[in-house]
């Protein structure tokens, strides 16, 4: 494929990372040799006749942006979707039951049936589907129904009992869910511990090489096509040495974050960062009242989540992954879980302060203003979802968290008014790997005052994802000596309606100079 190209007719997106306001759109054109950046300018003043074998690309007036960053990716889930069920958007239980009931026809029987999507949290309790309807619409099958999140899923005795799973169990903790499964109440929800279990165990199947191998493939041509050039994928323990033998065959860059708290092993491997989810993760989530509060759930006044973990077995991963000068990165959805987070990260930061590692939260869902100037004194980063708001917006959260703590979720622009290091991701599958849905929802946010301009969610969407992975100097923005990472699209997003951004075609994606997508 071509790596020494000559793009004409474009409008290139130019900005200072410092000064969103001082975005520009120019027109020029792009001269890249050998996949990166060698001049912009007037095409006559470009040195082209000095490259040999130049093609030339004409981007008929296309706005050219750097290849966009994803995060926050579950990379080999966004690819086994292809494998999976879509529940999104079913709201009601015949339908949702109907499509089980199909995908059960279609699949061998010694395959598990997984879905996802399963949107139980706002559906009316009477619409929400049992472990006995299950067993009704798919007999004697291994089955995992999961929510939007990942957090939550329902399932029939049968799966659990093979998957050996045993829900009474301490590792459960504390959980509104009514899952005593040897006791009558149980009705096939499940969440925290046993969830995660149970989702890793359905997945085992699916993690022989073959399967991988077209997961991986399927997810980066999702990737390209919306875009992104660069992705901070989060990765199982088992999955890491097959995926670090096949990423070059890929067609964008991947920075691994292995989702375990072996650090030499991650060490060893040749990786700069862990952490992530799974196994790693502080907290669960809000819907099955799993997030770490720092006051109650308003409906559940005797809950205040779950942490995984305690400050002595969190800050002894932490200390060895920053003595091994790894970057940490961790799920925190509430606010006590990012309260861990920060003490117990000030504490190893202190051992040696000399280190700038850009150690991460990821989500920071709940995060305090509090929070928000302790991050920025340490030097701590954050990896911001703001999809998560265009799926639940403020005023999903008002029966379990009350008003006030409803009015600072997802706080991108109090993050980021703060001049605390922001990159934007999809969490995928939780929301799709759309970086133009992140931009838009940012923009659009069900909170005024957590708004920001499009300018200021696209550098954040580029630049804020390379400077977080420090990869800054290759990465980010378009300028000579860096990648060819770029991603043509049909309009500028700080031009067209608030409501029309997440509309916008991609039309080309380039990386390292090659052509990886056309529309």
């Amino acid at each position: 494929m071509e790596r020494n190209l000559l793009i004409l007719n474009g409008r290139i997106k130019r900005f200072d990372p410092m000064n969103a306001a001082g975005a520009e759109t120019v027109e020029s054109a792009l001269l890249i040799e050998n996949g990166k950046i060698r001049a912009i300018g007037a095409p006559l003043s470009l040195p082209s006749e000095t490259i040999p074998g130049l093609k030339t690309i004409d981007a008929k007036g296309a706005l050219i942006v750097p290849g966009f960053v994803d995060a926050h990716n579950h990379f080999t889930a966004m690819g086994m979707q292809k494998f999976e069920l879509d529940l999104g958007g079913l709201r009601l239980k015949k339908d949702i039951l109907n499509a089980i009931a199909i995908k059960n026809t279609l699949i061998s029987r010694n395959k598990p049936l997984i879905a996802f999507n399963y949107e139980y949290d706002i559906l009316s309790e009477s619409e929400r589907i049992s472990d006995k309807e299950l067993e009704r619409v798919a007999p004697n099958r291994l089955i995992q129904i999961t929510d939007r999140t990942g957090h939550m899923s329902v399932t029939t005795r049968m799966t659990l009992r093979t998957a050996g799973v045993h829900l009474k169990n301490v590792d459960c903790f504390r959980c509104e869910l009514k899952c005593e499964f040897i006791d009558s109440a149980f009705n096939g929800e499940i969440c925290g511990a046993a969830n995660g279990q149970l989702y890793n165990f359905m997945k085992n199947g699916y993690r022989r090489s073959p399967f991988l191998k077209m997961s991986w493939k399927q997810a980066a041509e999702i990737a390209v096509a919306h875009g992104v050039t660069s992705i901070h994928a989060l990765i199982d323990e088992d999955e890491l040495s097959e995926l670090i033998e096949y990423r070059d065959c890929l067609p964008l860059d991947l920075k691994i974050f292995t989702q375990t708290h072996n650090v030499q092993m991650v060490k060893k491997a040749g990786l700069k960062q862990i952490g992530g989810c799974g196994k790693v993760l502080l907290d669960g989530d809000t819907g099955p009242h799993t997030a770490a509060m720092l006051e109650p759930y308003t409906d559940l006044p005797d809950n205040d989540g779950i942490l995984y973990f305690s400050d002595e077995e969190l800050e002894a991963f932490m200390s060895e992954a920053h003595a091994e000068d790894l970057q940490i990165g961790l799920h925190c959805v509430g606010d006590r879980a990012s309260e861990q987070f920060l003490r117990v990260i000030e504490k190893v930061i202190r051992t040696n302060p000399q280190k700038r590692l850009r150690h991460r939260i990821e989500h920071f869902s709940f995060g305090t203003a509090a929070q928000i100037q302790k991050a920025k004194r340490l030097g701590v980063c954050v990896s911001a979802q703001p999809a998560f708001n265009h799926y639940w917006a403020h005023d999903t959260y008002y029966d379990l968290l009350g008003k006030e703590r409803a009015h600072r979720v997802d706080p991108v622009a109090s993050i980021m008014d703060q001049n605390v290091p922001v990159a934007l991701g999809s969490d995928c599958t939780v929301t799709p790997c759309n970086p133009l849905l992140s931009i838009h929802a940012a923009v659009n946010h069900t909170l005024v005052h957590e708004r920001i301009s499009a300018d200021r969610a696209l550098i954040a969407h580029t630049f804020g994802g390379a400077y977080l992975s420090r990869d800054e100097n290759l990465r980010g923005t378009i300028a000579v000596g860096k990648a060819a990472d770029l991603a043509f699209l049909e309009a500028d997003p700080a031009e067209v309606a608030p409501h029309e951004i997440k509309e916008i075609p991609v039309l080309k994606t380039l990386f390292g100079g090659q052509v990886v997508f056309e529309r």
